[in-house]
């Protein structure tokens, strides 16, 4: 995976205005979603700043900016607060901004789930059009990391948000045409569908022969599994999804 610049420069216009950022709610209390004030409706308007406009395009052109500055997530022991990157997660994050393909090598636990919710938040809010699919083993899964989503657009300053069509928790509908979804990892998943974003881990479904113990597993721990045993392992793959 190769280290990729920031992306886009700031026009250098946005660069010298100095206007505070006045009132980042819609101009109308009518245009909020269902009476949610985290949720601006379709075809809200503002009053923008120049300050606004010119965090509007460095928020666009700089998804690392995006993440350290606006993206909250709950810390286990601090509760919420903006995201705080590594710099390998800086390398990654701008990678996904800038490349369609790229592949990642990491461990576990080290926020690669985290990193591609800030993705999929940041493709959805500045680009039309763009399909995100979260898919999982088991649907909670899949919703739980959607509300880590969810979360981070509510807690948005209301001005860098696309309206909200449809709000729920399986699933987001933007007024730019954008969408996020989520699916289980079953033979049937999202047949039919197209996406310009899928975040997801391979599964495997195992029962040992010898306790008939039935557990879910990923491709990947079944690897390091295989590798590491140099008998042969008394299992039965149930399902692979």
């Amino acid at each position: 995976m190769s280290d990729v610049n920031d992306v886009c420069p700031e026009d250098k216009f946005l660069d010298e205005l100095e206007d505070d950022i006045i009132n980042e709610n819609p101009i109308n209390d009518k245009q909020f979603y269902r009476g949610d004030k985290k949720l601006p409706r379709e075809n809200a308007k503002f009053n923008f700043t120049p300050a606004m406009v010119k965090e509007l395009a460095k928020c666009k052109d700089n998804i690392v900016h995006f993440a350290e500055n606006h993206f909250t997530i709950v810390n286990v022991d601090r509760g919420k607060e903006k995201i705080e990157l590594y710099p390998a997660q800086k390398r990654v994050l701008k990678s996904l901004a800038k490349q369609r393909w790229i592949s990642l090598t990491a461990s576990r636990q080290c926020g690669k789930t985290t990193i591609t919710t800030v993705y999929a938040l940041w493709n959805t809010c500045f680009f039309d059009d763009q399909r995100v699919l979260i898919v999982a083993n088991k649907e909670n899964t899949a919703i739980t990391i959607f509300k880590k989503v969810r979360l981070a657009y509510e807690l948005l300053p209301n001005y860098l948000k696309p309206g909200v069509k449809e709000w729920g928790k399986t699933g987001a509908v933007f007024a730019n045409g954008s969408s996020i979804g989520i699916s289980t990892t079953t033979s049937t998943a999202a047949r039919g569908d197209s996406a310009n974003c899928i975040d997801g881990s391979s599964i495997v479904t195992l029962r040992d022969k010898t306790t008939k113990e039935i557990k879910d597993i990923k491709m990947s721990d079944l690897a390091n599994i295989f590798e590491s045993n140099d008998n042969i392992l008394n299992i039965d793959i149930i399902n692979d999804e």
